[in-house]
């Protein structure tokens, strides 16, 4: 496996903290050599001629920042949230979607309450969009769905899809899968929303990115709506106007 010197380190830390607001410490060093050595794998090349690479080639910068993230969800993940989804709250934005499986969990969630929402789902790696835009998921997965949920919004596989199961295209359609980089991306002034959720991304940001991303996504966040993060995060000590209604919920007043 790639061991980077520590010279090498701390410019690639540099580098992911300038392009994805990502902040590697010490602890991590392991995690970019093993991420990092994938991706060395692949083009044939060092590391240090790999770091001049993604400076000046953007598809290759993206790849490495795919590598690097990291992508770990399950279907109705700290689902208490929720409860905050109404009819009277439709779109929703989910801005750290990873491969899909919370914007499904909030699709089927609202359609089990009674409404149909519309979501957006967005997330720095190309690859994990794809298997939210793919929509197919082993069984394990799924083990917190309930039945009832499972057999109206899932069809299971059969053949050689046998241990997987596929969402149904009338979910699929209400959620529109799109790259942002939450750090780099400016969203679409034009469109605002009744709820953000942007969970389990933060833990990996300082307070002024964090402060930066969330007076970014809510701008876009309608007056009275809902901005969600997750269980481990914490907006305090940060500037941000928003009302703290209970762990992990915000509201914009």
């Amino acid at each position: 496996m790639t061991k980077l010197t520590d010279k090498q380190f701390r410019k690639y830390c540099e580098l992911v903290y300038r392009e994805a607001g990502i902040n590697l410490t010490e602890e991590k060093r392991e995690l970019l050599n093993a991420r990092l050595a994938k991706r060395l794998r692949k083009t044939g090349i060092p590391a240090g001629a790999y770091y001049e690479l993604i400076r000046t080639d953007g598809d290759e910068l993206w790849r490495f920042l795919d590598a690097i993230s990291t992508n770990h969800t399950y279907f109705f993940r700290e689902s208490k949230s929720f409860r905050y989804l109404s009819g009277s709250h439709p779109d929703i934005w989910c801005a750290a979607s990873s491969s899909g499986e919370e914007p499904f969990s909030l699709a089927t969630y609202c359609l089990d309450q009674g409404f149909t929402p519309s979501i957006l789902a967005t997330d720095i790696s190309m690859t994990c969009l794809a298997k939210g835009r793919r929509a197919i998921y082993p069984k394990q997965a799924l083990k917190n769905i309930p039945k009832p949920m499972l057999k109206a919004y899932f069809q299971k596989g059969r053949g050689k899809w046998d241990d997987y199961i596929k969402v149904k295209e009338g979910v699929c359609r209400l959620i529109r899968f799109e790259r942002f980089n939450l750090l780099k991306d400016t969203p679409d002034m034009r469109k605002q929303f009744d709820i953000v959720f942007c969970r389990n991304v933060m833990i990996y940001f300082d307070n002024p990115t964090k402060e930066f991303v969330v007076t970014k996504l809510c701008r876009v966040l309608r007056k009275g709506g809902y901005f969600i993060i997750g269980g481990a995060e914490s907006l305090s000590g940060l500037q941000h106007g928003l009302k703290y209604i209970e762990p992990s919920v915000y509201l914009k007043t």
